[in-house]
This record gives structure tokens, sequence and C-alpha cells, in this order.
């Protein structure tokens, strides 16, 4: 059954609770999975919680102990709520009446289970740290009127539906690279420009303009859409192209702290959403293939872009080895068609020494040192000989880099120690004079070797 009158945080508590019941293996679920879901992260009442001075971590405590009471039948196709978690939102619903709400929130939701024989009996309430007073001590004054300007954590509480950031996602889980470029954090790559007009020929298709950009590592291919998002920003581009932004997805943030399955889909979900609010996005995902790797719980992930590629609602820059290309992303055909393959081959040492000379200004400025070309050519020439698990142009963008600060570090070690030396050499000097020369002689004589 659906309850219709829940806010966005509830029903997201909502999902999280079917889950919790599904890996607890149990066939409904009860207030306790709904109060466990509602302290978690993506729903917000944890701040709540915190604001009254009482402790989150004792209260999932307690309903997990509550959710391992509930009987375990597995293999339930569809998790329902059971009979309490009605009266739970029936009561739940007389609050937001009191308080004039639109929607109900998980504030009242945590009202109505703090009320005996609504969710717990009155037994189990006896342990239970928040009392029905606590809360509304919080929003009704001594008159019983409610009170104004709360400052809570839980959207829409204000009987609105107070819409977060539109980019709210967006700043969590990715970089602007756009932006970055506008800041001046970025900067325009040589020795590329057949590789770049490809990307926007793939980019400028009716059907399919998804790119996968594949090659060894150190290639460059997080530094090709770099180098687009400059092109973008410096207006380099076609017309189709201009005022076009470029989101990074970063994958460890996507699927960091996930503790329900289907919190990664719910995320991505999150975000696709909010990159539709933009007229001209790119979403670009270096090392695509963590998003379909099984063995994490990750595959799930992928199945949220499919069904976008395929209807053309977002367009994808994806990256990745062309070993994981091989490995991971060829098998998955459904995903795989939908994508132009653009692979990036390691440049020669003449356009790598093109390309080191056109960062070398970079690193000259940190370590306060200058880099000859004859340094600079014999630099790349030696990482292409003897760095083997990299390929140009960063394996000698690494190697310039390491010597430089071993330079830099030896030339600021050997100052000091030159004026310790030229202090010992004095004091010596001092001492040989305050000497006669047959003294000198015998000292000489008496030193063990």
């Amino acid at each position: 059954m659906d309850f219709l009158n829940l806010n966005s945080e509830l029903q997201t508590a909502v999902r999280i609770a079917k889950s919790f019941a599904r890996e607890y293996g149990n066939a409904k679920y009860t207030p306790a999975h709904l109060l466990k879901a509602m302290l978690h992260k993506e729903v917000g009442l944890a701040d709540f919680v915190l604001s009254i001075g009482k402790d989150v971590s004792y209260l999932e405590e307690w309903a997990e102990i509550r959710m391992e009471e509930c009987e375990k039948l597995g293999g339930v196709a569809e998790i329902e709520p059971d009979s309490k978690v009605y009266k739970v939102f029936e009561e739940a619903d007389n609050v937001r009446l009191k308080l004039g709400l639109l929607e109900i929130n998980p504030i009242c939701a945590l009202c109505a289970l703090s009320r005996p024989e609504i969710g717990f009996s009155a037994d189990q309430l006896k342990s239970f740290p928040i009392r029905e007073k606590d809360i509304w001590d919080c929003f009704i004054g001594d008159g019983g009127n409610k009170k104004a300007n709360v400052n809570i954590p839980v959207s829409s509480f204000d009987g609105a539906s107070d819409a977060p950031s539109s980019k709210a996602n967006l700043e969590k889980y990715c970089v602007c690279k756009t932006a970055e470029a506008r800041d001046g954090k970025l900067h325009s790559i040589v020795s590329r420009d057949n590789e770049i007009r490809q990307m926007m020929e793939i980019l400028g298709r009716r059907s399919k303009p998804n790119v996968m950009v594949t090659g060894d590592s150190g290639v460059g291919k997080t530094a090709l859409v770099e180098g687009l998002a400059y092109n973008i920003v410096n207006g380099n581009v076609p017309t189709f192209l201009e005022n076009t932004e470029i989101w990074e997805l970063d994958c460890g943030a996507l699927i960091a702290g996930a503790t329900y399955k289907g919190e990664i889909e719910d995320r991505l979900k999150k975000l696709i959403s909010e990159l539709r609010q933009i007229e001209k996005v790119i979403l670009f995902i270096d090392e695509i293939h963590i998003l379909l790797d099984a063995k994490q719980g990750n595959s799930g992930a992928v199945n949220i872009l499919k069904p976008e590629l395929s209807k053309g609602d977002l367009t994808v820059i994806g990256a990745t080895t062309q070993d994981e290309y091989r490995k991971v992303v060829e098998p998955d055909s459904a995903l795989n068609r939908r994508f132009e393959l653009l692979t990036l081959a390691e440049p020669n040492v003449e356009d790598a020494v093109t390309m080191v000379g056109f960062v070398k200004e970079n690193y000259e400025t940190y370590h306060n040192l200058k880099v000859s070309d004859e340094a600079l050519s014999n630099c790349v020439r030696m990482a292409k000989r003897y760095v083997k698990d990299r390929r140009l142009p960063d394996s000698a963008i690494d190697l310039l880099d390491r010597t430089m600060a071993a330079v830099k570090m030896v030339n600021e070690t050997t100052a000091g120690e030159q004026a310790w030396l030229t202090r010992e050499l004095d004091n010596i000097e001092q001492r040989r004079s305050e000497l006669s020369d047959d003294d000198y002689l015998n000292k000489l004589k008496n030193i063990e070797l």
C-alpha cells in the first residue's frame, strides 16, 4: 500500500526500511525498521535527534534489537508494512494536522513512534530515549501556540516542500570541470587536436552521442576531457557545444557510505534528475568500469544509465583502460553499443616532449628551478625507456616532478650543511692559530687514524 501524504524524506525512509527488512530476512517492515531507516543520513532525522540532546547511536541500537525480534521469512517478493506501521502513519498524520503541515515528515513519524501502543508497547518504550513531550516542546510554546522560526534540519517542515539546492547531489558526487576551467584550474592540451576533434564529432551525433575513451594508464584520458572543458569555456568549440557544462562523476563518493541495497542506485537517480535540469550538459565518468563491478555490488548502478542513454536524455563520456574495457565494459553489449569508441594511443617521444614542455613552467614555479630543453628531452626518453608500468606523457611528468623534488631537497639541505662546515672550519683555524708549531705537531701525532 502506498502512503500518499508522506514527504520525500519519509518516502526515502520507507524505501530504506524495506531494504532493511529484506536484509534481515523479514517478510514485512515494522516500526523498528522505519525508525532505523529514518536515522539514515539520506533522511536527515539524526540531526534533529542530536539537536534535542539524544544519542543517535543508542537509538539505532534500540531499533536493531527490535528488528532482530521480528519473524524471519526469507524469499518474499514484495516487502509490505505490518499493521503497526499503518497506525504510526495515521497518528503521524494527526501530528501533521496539529502543526499545520501539508505533508507528514519524519519528525511527525518520530512523535507517533514515541506514543505508547502506536508503534511500540508501553513496556518497550520504557527504554526508549525520546518522549513525546521532548518533540512537542520544540514546536509548541507554553500557551499551546506553534513556535515561529524553529530551526529544524528536515526540509519541508514549514508546510511546503522547501526544495533543496537544484544541484545538491551534483555538488556532492560530481565536480564541474567547466567551472574549474573558468577558475583557471585547467589548461588547454597540445598534440591531441585530432582526438579532441573526434570527440566533438561523436558528441555532435544525433544518435549515440556518447564517447568511450580507452587507453593505457598515463596517456591522458582525463586530460583530454579537461581540454574539451577548457575549449568550451574559451569558445573554441562548435555551436552545438557552446555553454555546455561538463560534470565529472566521483565514483568513490557515489559508492562511499552506502549501507543498504539500492542506495547507490538511488543516489545516481537523483543525480541524473538534477542533470536533466541543465539545458546542455555532459556527464564524464572516469574509471567507468567501477559502475559495472558485480563483485563490489555496483553493477546495478549502470542499469540506471542504460535507459537514459537509450532515450538520449543523457550524454556521457566514459573513460577506462583497454584491459578493463575488454574485461568489463565490452561484454555488456547493452551498454557498449550506446558508446562510440575513441582509443587514445601513447604519443611518440617528440609529441611527449611538447606536452611535457607545455606544463614545465608549472613545475618550475613550484620547485623554484629551471629545466633546460636538453634535460626535458632526456627526461621523456628515459621515462619511455625505463618506466614500464605507465605511458607517456604521464610517466615523463612524474619523473620530472620527482627529479626536481630531489634536486630541491639537495640544494636546500646543502645550504645548511655548508653553513655548518664553514663554522667548523673557522673553529679549527682559530684553535690552530693558538698553538705553536711544536704543539700542533704533537697533537697531530696523538690523533688515532
